[in-house]
């Protein structure tokens, strides 16, 4: 899957970019360029915790590239982070993993209709 981008450039800057399921494989570059981050929410119908990690860089390596920011989902649940007045960034490139540490690129085990869906606002 990629990405889904609903922007409203011809109104406000504001844009909503959504992935129907997510995985350890990265996504760089979501964004296109440069922009502000609003909020995360996360989506997971899987039954294990998940640590969405998003690195401020063009391109990123899920075990290698170091996230600037983790989020946290229970398992089968939902989580959504609001982030006042922003945090900026150059780029955007995203991925998925069932361990917080930095370094971890485990996936998660997606079965059936299990899956971790996120939304992403940004400027």
């Amino acid at each position: 899957m990629a990405f889904t981008d609903t922007g409203f450039e011809t109104a406000v800057t504001t844009r909503v970019l959504y992935e129907s399921s997510l995985t350890n494989a990265t996504q760089s570059n979501i964004t296109g360029g440069p922009g502000t981050l609003y909020s995360v929410n996360i989506n997971s119908s899987n039954d294990q915790v998940s640590y969405v990690k998003i690195a401020n860089a063009y391109t990123a390596s899920s075990g290698t590239t170091a996230p600037d920011w983790i989020f946290f989902c229970a398992a089968d649940s939902s989580e959504h982070y609001e982030i006042p007045g922003g945090v900026s960034f150059d780029y955007l490139s995203i991925w998925l993993t069932v361990n917080p540490s930095p370094a971890d690129n485990t996936g998660p085990t997606l079965t059936g209709n299990e899956a971790v869906a996120i939304t992403i606002v940004t400027g």
